[in-house]
């Protein structure tokens, strides 16, 4: 080996005594660490690298335990806060309820004082109540009418107790110092209606002139009561209507059952609340003796009562009723064809008083079914209403033998036992 590799050896080596490794990290990432490099008589310490380890691992988990503290503490404060809460809720609940059961209280204590009248003063109102109310209508007239002060509460009560949801309506006095249940009754009952009206049916009147009777005095309108009339709503409660056994030959069933009289009734009344009226009275005056006294004679009740009607029509007063019945009497009796038919001119038009009242497009060939110019003998029914006098002379007629009558514009009355001596009367009566 010459010296100039003699000396690049020693040189290779003296770099190679002289390398040290540098072990270090960047400043940044380990802060605080030293830099260890070739040449340095620096040398890390164990202790100090293993303390510093440990600082970082109890540095770490001194951090965990004051984050899992500060959550901790978080609950804590949240719970408090609940519970604040909750407390605060619950007392706004109270207060709510408190003063809900205090309004409540107060309504119950008013709607009830209302309900039994207390503190009311007693003073008679008359109150009108329409057809066919309801209890919201009644309540209102009634708060209106200054008799409850509550309608709400008298509503309540009125769904409570199962009140009539429609009430029949009227003018009722009813007192400021009745309660509740005796308002609902007093509007109920017409015991305590002041809305009457007294009527005088004239003897002799028929059902379309009772019917309009009753429309113009507000008690029902006509067509209402003419519906009644054939109903035969009424036959169930009296045997007299039961035993009319052509009720489809009639114009109206009930004709010579509305008894002539004077009645009270009520404005807008029940239509067959209204007729029963009449047809009960009826009734009553037909005796057991009047009865019997027919069935005698050899008539029906119905018969008797269709006579007594023509003879109402026909007779100028009641002595003249007598005298007619007789005729009538006579020619029923008759066997002779000419006299078979009765010839009472008020039968010619029945319903219609006159020929001028019957319906203009009718008129010209109108033919009623009770005309005794071509019916024989009796007509199927009364032509009119007649009273007791009428009834009395139709079962005890005059005894005569007269078969014609008629009477002139002063309704002095003409008889004759013959056609000519009938013919020679309506010369003198003015009648021909």
């Amino acid at each position: 080996m010459n010296d100039d590799e003699r000396r690049a050896e020693r040189a290779h080596r003296e770099r190679v005594d002289n390398f040290s490794l540098q072990i270090h990290k960047d400043p940044e990432e380990l802060p605080g660490q030293e830099i260890y490099s070739r040449g340095s008589d620096a040398v890390p310490d164990s202790d100090s690298v293993i303390s510093s380890f440990s600082e970082g691992r109890e540095n770490g988990r001194e951090s965990a335990v004051a984050e899992q503290r500060t959550m901790e503490l978080h609950r804590l404060r949240n719970r408090e806060k609940g519970r604040k809460n909750k407390r605060f809720f619950r007392l706004v609940w109270f207060v709510m309820v408190l003063f809900v059961s205090l309004l409540l209280a107060r309504y119950l204590v008013v709607g009830v004082n209302d309900m039994l009248a207390v503190g009311r003063d007693s003073l008679n109102v008359t109150v009108d109540i329409p057809q066919k109310a309801t209890d919201k209508q009644v309540a209102q007239i009634l708060y209106q009418d200054g008799v409850i002060r509550d309608k709400n509460f008298f509503l309540l009560y009125a769904k409570l107790t199962k009140a009539p949801k429609q009430f029949g309506g009227g003018s009722f006095q009813v007192s400021t110092n009745m309660d509740y249940e005796a308002l609902i009754n007093s509007i109920q009952s017409n015991a305590n209606r002041v809305d009457t009206v007294k009527l005088t049916f004239r003897e002799g009147m028929n059902a379309p002139e009772i019917a309009a009777l009753l429309q113009s005095n507000g008690v029902c309108s006509a067509k209402d009561a003419e519906t009644v009339f054939n109903s035969g709503s009424q036959n169930k409660n009296y045997d007299m209507l039961q035993q009319i056994t052509n009720a489809s030959e009639r114009y109206y069933q009930l004709e010579g059952y509305l008894f002539p009289d004077t009645y009270e009734f009520y404005k807008n009344e029940d239509p067959d609340q209204a007729v029963a009226k009449l047809v009960a009275n009826c009734n009553r005056k037909l005796t057991k003796q009047i009865r019997q006294k027919a069935e005698d004679s050899g008539m029906t009740l119905d018969q008797m009562l269709a006579l007594a009607s023509m003879i109402q029509a026909e007779a100028a007063d009641k002595n003249d009723m007598y005298q007619v019945s007789s005729v009538f009497h006579n020619r029923l009796s008759s066997k002779k064809p000419e006299l078979l038919h009765l010839d009472s001119d008020p039968t010619t038009y029945y319903p219609y008083r006159k020929l001028s009242l019957v319906p203009e497009n009718i008129r010209d060939t109108y033919k009623s079914r009770y005309d005794t110019y071509t019916v024989e003998g009796l007509p199927p029914g009364p032509i009119c209403n007649p009273g007791m006098d009428a009834i009395d002379a139709a079962l005890n007629p005059a005894s005569t033998n007269y078969y014609y009558f008629c009477h002139d514009a002063n309704g002095k009355a003409y008889y004759a036992k013959t056609a000519s001596g009938h013919q020679a009367n309506l010369k003198k009566a003015g009648l021909r």
